[in-house]
């Protein structure tokens, strides 16, 4: 067996095999995931981020649109 080492990012549970790995060949994976990633968010790093969502934002951005429905439908008769 031969080892190659890359570094690459999964994106939509896909991780991208270098070009020069030819189909059909046999291979064995060793997954390395950063222990940041695996760890859930902490309740601190969570208020942080909302509140860095909402910087910047006054109380009209906050507002609820008024829905009033559909409009009637007229009829050609």
């Amino acid at each position: 067996m031969q080892a190659i080492e890359f570094e690459a990012t999964a994106h939509n549970h896909i991780i991208r095999i270098p070009d020069g790995v030819p189909d059909g060949v046999r291979m064995r994976v060793l997954l390395l995931v950063d222990d940041k990633a695996l760890s859930p968010p902490s309740s601190d790093n969570l208020k942080t981020l909302l509140t860095t969502v909402a910087e910047g934002l006054n109380d009209t951005d906050f507002e609820r649109i008024r829905d009033f429905g559909r409009e009637q439908p007229e009829w050609d008769i």
